[in-house]
Formats: structure tokens, C-alpha cells, sequence
């Protein structure tokens, strides 16, 4: 289900979008050994407690969109903008086949976003790292998207 975006409402519309999408679609992935790894938080921003168990993780992050704008046409200009998808597992596996769930939700909803404006929709690139938090070896991956919302133009005399 696509949400309609608005000029007024863009930062969240978008947001809500992908966010809408990745639920849905980016639940579970099978590891070595027939282990079924289950998203066990969807959010806006990594959590501010400390997730020190393994049942916290994985954590997917859908962070707010980034958004520039530049002339399209005469009448209409065009809000250019970045959103990052984040997941945070304690597998490196995991991490790697949840990533590539992600590229796939979002590669195969294209045309829908476009349906209600988002155009453009390109991943830009992929980054891959992994750190200690509280005793646990995170694996985090994440995936920029480009993308692009053409409106009409507010005037001023």
C-alpha cells in the first residue's frame, strides 16, 4: 500500500513509504543451519537504550529522508533527496541477506512509488561494518537510495 505525498508533508510521506514497504516485505531471513532470523524492531532512528541481548536484534532503521531542491521546469521544481535503510543483526550473514532483502522490497516497488510522485528511485550505495555494544558483535549494513519529487512551484510577487 503506497501512501500519497504532498508538497506540504513530503519529509514524512516518504518516510512513511518505505517505511510502509521494508515492514512488510523485510521480516525474516534463513541462515546456515535452517535458523529463521525474525526483525525484531522496525524504527525511525537506532534506539537510544542499550540493546545488550541478542533477542533486541536485528534492528531495521528507515531514518528520515534528506532533501535538496532544484528548478525542473518553469512552473515546477524538484526536491531531490536521500534516504538510508539500516539493519543492525548480530549474524553476518544475516546482515548480508537482510541487505539484500531490502534492495529487493524497494527495486520491486518502484513502480508504485512512482504512482504517487517518487521518481528516480536509484540505489547510490551500500555500506557494510561491524562494531562491539555491550558484549555483542553487531553486524550493520546499509543502503542509500536516491530518489526525486517534482512539485509545482510556490510563487512570490
Amino acid at each position: 500500500m503506497v501512501t500519497s505525498v504532498s508538497k506540504s508533508t513530503i519529509i514524512q510521506d516518504v518516510w512513511k513509504n518505505f517505511y510502509d514497504r521494508v515492514k512488510a516485505k523485510v521480516t525474516t531471513v534463513s541462515i546456515t543451519g535452517s535458523e529463521t532470523i525474525t526483525v525484531q524492531n522496525y524504527v525511525s532512528s537506532f534506539p537510544d537504550q542499550l540493546l545488550d541481548s541478542k533477542t533486541n536484534y536485528p534492528v531495521l532503521v528507515v531514518r528520515t529522508p534528506n532533501f535538496s531542491t532544484e528548478q525542473f521546469t518553469l512552473t515546477r521544481d524538484n526536491f531531490i533527496g536521500t534516504i538510508d535503510l539500516e539493519i543492525y543483526t548480530n549474524q553476518g550473514e544475516s546482515a548480508d541477506k537482510f541487505l539484500s532483502s531490502i534492495l529487493n522490497a524497494i527495486e520491486t516497488y518502484k513502480r508504485d512509488l512512482r504512482l504517487v510522485g517518487i521518481v528516480e528511485v536509484e540505489l547510490q550505495d551500500t555500506e557494510s561494518d561491524n562494531y562491539e555494544r555491550a558484549g555483542l558483535r553487531i553486524h550493520y549494513r546499509r543502503a542509500t537510495f536516491n530518489l526525486s519529487f517534482k512539485y509545482t512551484m510556490t510563487k512570490s510577487f
